[in-house]
């Protein structure tokens, strides 16, 4: 049972906010200490993400993919991951962080909030606390993807299988085909080195989408655990990219190119050292739009667009 003082943050924590806001601190479960966030970089750098699915993550959020990020553990960095991950999201994008079992939806009446320029953001799908978010709740939030939403959240679970088995199994029952709400799933893997330290690193990116049936299929993107981008996987990606971001005509090829581009940027801002957060943000932001064919300084997002 959650104490007082986390149940009256989670009824406190704004419906709607931005990034320059900043998240409620629920946003990060029942912590006694100030969470530190990380960047994309800074996860390339501690080899938590490899860069060639670093890049292939940004080049999909970047076109506002929903991704799910799931791991067995707690602890494992699914929140850390996850926050890392809304950087790469188009900038001035709405960030709307659902409050768990509070949550009353009243921002679908807020005029301010446009669906396709906003992200809904549920720090963990879960019964564990009532800042999570269960129930007859995670259906109405991934229906809102169909009124334009993007869609961000955090599970336990092994793999995309089991996300949709949580979801679509007991008790929540909901229709597997709607699980699909979600483009992407990533697998978080938490493991002790020999010297004892925990080594945290992305098992696996999978594509969910739907069948005529009603069903959810699943594709591995990747490899394993330090693994890059599948060559079957970049198809599946690419054809993924142009339903999300149809102005932009994307081939295997092209993408192959962009997330290459992303990567080298990625490891430029990488080996310039430790960046205060706000500054590494705004290196991501600079580098938003990038398409083939690349040319110029990845490490000063010189990009030239064809």
């Amino acid at each position: 049972m959650p104490s007082r003082r986390l149940q009256s943050a989670a009824r406190r924590a704004p419906g709607v906010t931005t990034v320059t806001a900043g998240e409620p601190r629920v946003w990060w479960g029942p912590v006694w200490a100030d969470p530190t966030p990380r960047t994309v970089v800074d996860l390339v750098a501690a080899e938590t993400l490899t860069r060639e699915v670093a890049g292939l993550l940004w080049a999909l959020v970047a076109r506002r993919a929903s991704v799910a990020v799931v791991a067995g553990p707690s602890g494992a960095g699914k929140t850390t991951l996850l926050t890392a991950l809304l950087d790469l999201l188009p900038p001035g994008t709405r960030r709307v962080y659902v409050r768990g079992g509070y949550e009353p939806f009243d921002f679908l009446g807020d005029p301010s909030v446009v669906p396709s320029e906003s992200a809904l953001l549920v720090n963990e799908l879960s019964p564990h606390l009532p800042i999570y978010l269960w129930g007859p709740p995670v259906r109405r939030v991934l229906r809102l993807r169909r009124s334009g939403f993007a869609l961000y959240a955090t599970a336990h679970a092994d793999d995309a299988a089991g996300l949709v088995r949580l979801i679509a199994g007991p008790p929540l029952r909901v229709p597997a085909v709607e699980v699909a709400a979600f483009d992407l799933v990533v697998g978080l893997a938490a493991t002790i080195d020999p010297r004892g330290d925990v080594r945290r690193e992305v098992a696996g990116v999978w594509a969910l989408g739907q069948t005529a049936a009603g069903g959810v299929t699943v594709d591995a993107l990747t490899g394993g655990p330090g693994g890059g981008p599948l060559a079957g996987g970049m198809a599946v990606a690419s054809a993924m990219a142009e339903r999300l971001c149809p102005d932009i005509r994307t081939t295997p090829a092209l993408l192959e190119k962009e997330v290459a581009a992303r990567a080298a940027m990625l490891v430029a801002l990488a080996a310039r050292g430790p960046m205060p957060l706000a500054e590494a943000r705004a290196a991501l932001a600079e580098r938003h739009r990038v398409t083939p064919p690349h040319t110029g300084d990845p490490s000063t997002g010189g990009i030239s667009e064809g």
